[in-house]
């Protein structure tokens, strides 16, 4: 008689179905990719440092005629896409916006970038004094740079005689500078706007051209006044051109007060 029938060691089956193993893994969550601002040129930080320093928008001959910086349309686009500064149009003027007064105060105490050579490192040699100067004072940069300073500039001998001419024909109650300042705010939309001198000398026909000449030399002297050619001399008017002022050996069509 045969015995029962042993059962199968199940230890050692095979089994029917494959076993699928499977790794889990588990994702961290997705961090935002922070870009790093793009490099700026040495002729873009000369652009934001010279609107610092100036604390007023600047109309672009400014640039390129009494700073001798090369500012081309490249450069207004990047400054302009890294929101840096503010264009208007006729003439094309800069100004800073907060955040371009924020990065052109990070270039008080930067190092000096490559290729500046000797009077691009005397500037950031000047710079560096500022800032220490702003740190010292715990002024801000940007009141720093706002400060009204007499600045005692000497003065050639045709400008005393202008002045003269000035005092004589228009009386010590009455200043040509004030009533110059006066006018252009009648004419401009807003302090900054650059109005053509054409219309201001319409405004001030009580005085003589020599008196409104000495004024506005004068007024040139000033922080907040701006005087500059057109940019584009083919636009200009016969009585736009006879209106111009002569400073500096540089006919002067514009005038702009912030």
């Amino acid at each position: 008689m045969r015995g029962p029938t042993p059962l199968p060691d199940l230890d050692h089956r095979t089994p029917e179905f494959p076993i699928i193993t499977v790794n889990v893994v588990t994702l961290a969550p997705q961090r935002s990719i922070h870009m790093p601002e793009k490099e700026l040129s040495l002729v873009d930080r000369c652009i934001l440092i010279t609107l610092m320093i100036k604390a007023t928008p600047l109309p672009q001959t400014y640039f390129t005629n009494i700073a001798g910086i090369g500012l081309k349309a490249d450069h207004r686009r990047r400054l302009l896409s890294l929101d840096l500064i503010e264009v208007t149009e006729k003439p094309i003027t800069l100004t800073l916006t907060d955040e371009g007064w924020r990065r052109a105060a990070e270039e008080l105490g930067a190092e000096t970038p490559k290729g500046a050579g000797s009077l691009g490192g005397t500037l950031y040699v000047a710079l560096d004094f500022l800032r220490r100067l702003s740190d010292h004072s715990g002024t801000r940069t940007d009141d720093l740079f706002r400060l009204q300073v007499d600045r005692g500039d000497v003065i050639s001998a045709p400008a005393v005689a202008s002045a003269t001419v000035l005092s004589t024909a228009v009386g010590q109650n009455a200043d040509a500078a004030t009533l110059v300042r006066r006018a252009y705010q009648g004419l401009a939309a807003k302090p900054g706007d650059y109005v053509m001198l054409s219309d201001l000398r319409s405004a001030l026909d009580d005085l003589s051209r020599a008196v409104v000449d000495a004024a506005l030399i004068r007024l040139n002297r000033e922080r907040d006044v701006h005087l500059v050619p057109e940019s584009n001399q083919k636009v200009l008017r016969p009585e736009e051109r006879a209106a111009a002022v002569s400073i500096g050996n540089q006919d002067k069509h514009l005038i702009a007060i912030s």
